[in-house]
């Protein structure tokens, strides 16, 4: 009965590891805890009340780290260097890089998701793959994800709640960089990307869906799964260590110097947090202590 109840708890406190989207960092002679929150680009910005000690913990830091400010992303320059970048040099539009069998296949994707605002394929071949992967998985979310909303997302949110606090709040990236991220891969890495999202658009479909139910009942590793399987929609090696691995390596020395300095909340996306190239495996690896927050912290 003993060895039972021991296997339980060992299953119980593996299964809160991972099914945990709020994580404090203490210990290697902090002065106080700070904490790790991982978002979700589509879920609804209401989320944040279903997470128990959020608001607390919001209440109690000193700044927020983001990966990117809003302000930083929705100001005038930003905008306009973003726009510049989701557009194809004209020697590269979409009918110089894919077969008339390619376009046709991108084609009624387009026409699925945009037909009914009367958008046409032709409307972008003006714009870099990647540019039209980003609008379809907008708007594949809009379709399929029900209380998606693109003016009230978690990101954003929980750093107004910050700033409304009177926290202030940090980039670990900068616009340049994220605009390098999202629209400046080899063009023709691009191109066979958008290809495969649109041969595969009904498992997309089910991965987003599949994402935004992991991610409610807080099952980041399971998150972290799908996002590296290519058989389920996921990215492949290359991908995963451009869009993820390398960046959680990048922000480990900002947030370091700023816990040592003061206390902090890192809110970035879920798939950063978890796996052996996560953001929480590398604090431990650093010396901190890093744990799951319970709702009666």
């Amino acid at each position: 009965m003993k060895k039972f109840v021991t296997i339980v708890f060992i299953l119980t406190a593996a299964l809160s590891l991972n099914a945990q989207l709020l994580w404090k960092v203490s210990g290697n002679d902090l002065q106080q805890p700070s904490y790790l929150f991982g978002t979700h680009h589509f879920i609804s910005g209401d989320f944040i009340d279903s997470i128990p000690s959020l608001n607390e913990v919001i209440n109690n830091i000193d700044e927020v780290f983001v990966e990117i400010q809003n302000d930083a992303m929705t100001n005038s320059e930003a905008l306009q260097m973003m726009q510049m970048a989701m557009m194809a040099p004209t020697d590269s539009t979409l009918d110089k890089l894919y077969s008339p069998e390619g376009l046709k296949i991108i084609d009624n994707v387009v026409k699925k998701y945009f037909g009914i605002f009367g958008i046409g394929l032709d409307k972008f071949y003006p714009m870099k793959p990647a540019a039209i992967m980003m609008q379809l998985q907008v708007i594949q979310a809009t379709t399929s994800i029900p209380d998606f909303n693109p003016m009230n997302l978690i990101d954003k949110a929980v750093e107004k709640r910050c700033t409304d606090k009177g926290k202030k709040a940090n980039s670990l990236e900068t616009v340049e960089f994220q605009t390098n991220l999202l629209f400046n891969a080899p063009l023709n890495k691009q191109a066979s990307d958008l290809l495969e999202m649109c041969k595969a658009d009904d498992k997309m479909e089910t991965m987003a869906q599949e994402l935004v139910n992991d991610y409610k009942s807080q099952n980041i590793s399971r998150i972290l799964e799908i996002m590296s399987d290519k058989e389920l929609g996921g990215s492949d090696a290359q991908d995963l260590e451009r869009l993820v691995f390398s960046r959680n390596r990048n922000w480990i020395p900002t947030i370091v110097e700023a816990m040592k300095q003061r206390s902090i909340l890192v809110s970035v996306g879920c798939g950063h947090l978890p796996g052996p190239q996560g953001v929480i495996t590398l604090l431990q690896q650093q010396g901190y202590s890093v744990t799951p927050v319970t709702s009666h912290e």
